[in-house]
């Protein structure tokens, strides 16, 4: 980089043959000043690019210019009004990473009645809480025994030792088959652990 360039092409020396000498030398004269003004600009901005430890100032009347259609009273509002957001977003980010606080609420349609419902239905709603408790009671317990298997299972339900009505004592040949059944199935496990046992059969078939 540090050979120049060099040119000896005549263009490059060339003028223009419609423009005069006074018009070239207003020209050229304007036409420098804005290239070195550009240039100038340029080299400012690459400056703070690479020093971003230069802070930036900016003193342009438009940043502190204010609206001819709005007065100092709406602009107050407003102003409040940005604060005012500012602060329940900074409280909500707060909470947010701060799960142990608990959540207070004063808001007066928490505690709102239903303009329809009247002192009647109060027995409703006591109805309803009762039914959310016992809810709220039943999987509490369900929650338990499911952190707990060592603790049994325990039913009272009538239904579990019920009857069919239409069904008569063949229930009981119906229970006897069925321990015949676990009885067999029993004796063939025996026989599959014991292989020492031989196997006896009696059958008149074999």
């Amino acid at each position: 980089p540090e050979v120049g360039v060099e040119s000896v092409d005549s263009t490059c020396f060339g003028r223009n043959y419609f423009n005069s000498l006074e018009v070239d030398e207003s020209i050229d004269d304007n036409e420098r000043k804005a290239v070195l003004a550009e240039v100038s600009t340029l080299k400012k901005i690459a400056a703070d690019y690479h020093h971003p430890e230069v802070v930036v100032e900016f003193v342009d009347p438009t940043v502190f210019g204010r609206n001819y259609f709005k007065s100092a009273e709406v602009v107050d509002a407003d102003r409040e009004q940005v604060l005012a957001d500012a602060a329940a977003l900074k409280e909500l980010a707060t909470d947010y990473y701060r799960p142990e606080v608990g959540v207070e609420s004063v808001d007066s349609t928490c505690f709102g009645r239903n303009y329809f419902n009247s002192l009647e239905s109060d027995g409703n709603i006591d109805n309803e809480r009762k039914t959310i408790f016992a809810e709220a009671a039943a999987l509490k317990k369900l929650a338990t025994d499911y952190h707990h298997p060592e603790v049994g299972v325990e039913s009272a339900d009538p239904t579990c030792f019920g009857r069919n009505y239409f069904k008569s004592a063949q229930v009981d040949a119906d229970r006897e088959q069925v321990l015949a059944d676990a009885a067999a199935f029993q004796k063939i496990a025996t026989d599959y652990h014991h292989p020492e046992v031989g196997v006896e059969s009696v059958d008149s078939t074999c």
